[in-house]
């Protein structure tokens, strides 16, 4: 969840570059005899600072994003950061998820650490009588959630927003497996080298990439990139989908690596009660 600069051109006509040329001594023309009235200039405005780079290793890497930026400060500081490594045998969440998801077309875009799938069309989920509405999907491989330590191939996020910006994130962890055909579309849409446009993805219903049941845990978190805001409700599918080999190694293609290693759960619990 992710800024650009231009340069402030001014022009002077006329008259007004011999002046100029004059008061700057950049012109071999003779002064004037009489004094000339000076001209206020507004002065230069200055240039917009280019937005923290981040990424995932070295010194721009998840250790170092609290220093990297004002604004990233709560991923150093933050108490209530994810991901998270979930203990064995959490208790479950008591508010089913009801996805109001429809057919809609969906354009892929890639971010430079991750590729998002956009949807042309407004799709939604109910929890706990909150509606949210989808934002967007992403990945990343291998999973930023591990269960009682174990990490997945990969995790998809579906971030999604109420009206009053309360952000909640549908994690779906993938297992290297069997060959998903529902999971084709979007495999298909992530590029064969990071940064190239993707093509649309049609007549998906984001039903279909979920695993059967929505049974999941539920934790109050952050975002797992920068600015790191710890306003989340993390909703973690208990069930694992499979994708195949081929399917795995396409997004490893595109962006591999790119996972936060777990964060302390503190005084947190993993519960059955959103939080």
């Amino acid at each position: 969840m992710r800024s650009t600069s231009w340069p402030t051109q001014m022009s002077v006509v006329g008259s007004s570059v011999v002046l100029l040329a004059t008061l700057t001594g950049c012109a071999d023309a003779a002064a004037p005899d009489a004094p000339a009235t000076p001209t206020a200039t507004a002065a230069p405005s200055a240039p917009e600072q280019a937005p923290a780079q981040w990424s995932y290793e070295g010194a721009t890497g998840p250790q170092h994003w609290g220093e990297l930026a004002d604004e990233f400060t709560a991923c150093s500081s933050g108490t209530a950061q994810s991901p998270i490594d979930v203990p064995s045998d959490p208790a479950l969440s008591s508010a089913p998820i009801e996805p109001g998801y429809t057919p809609a077309d969906f354009q892929a875009r890639d971010t430079g650490h991750t590729v998002e799938l956009h949807a042309l069309s407004p799709q939604s989920i109910t929890v706990g009588g909150t509606e949210y509405a989808f934002q967007h999907m992403h990945y990343h491989a291998p999973s930023e959630h591990t269960v009682d330590g174990a990490a997945y191939a990969a995790e998809f996020h579906f971030v999604h927003r109420s009206e009053n910006g309360d952000l909640a994130v549908v994690g779906v962890l993938a297992a290297e497996g069997r060959h998903n055909a529902a999971w084709s579309s979007v495999s298909d849409a992530i590029p064969a080298t990071a940064g190239e446009d993707s093509p649309a993805v049609t007549g998906l219903t984001l039903t279909s990439l979920l695993p059967e049941s929505l049974d999941h845990y539920v934790y109050g978190g952050s975002l797992t990139t920068p600015p790191c805001s710890e306003d989340v409700r993390w909703l973690l599918l208990q069930s694992p989908i499979e994708l195949g080999a081929a399917q795995i190694a396409g997004l490893r293609s595109a962006h591999a690596g790119n996972n936060r290693p777990v964060q302390p759960l503190n005084d947190r619990q993993v519960s059955e009660v959103d939080q």
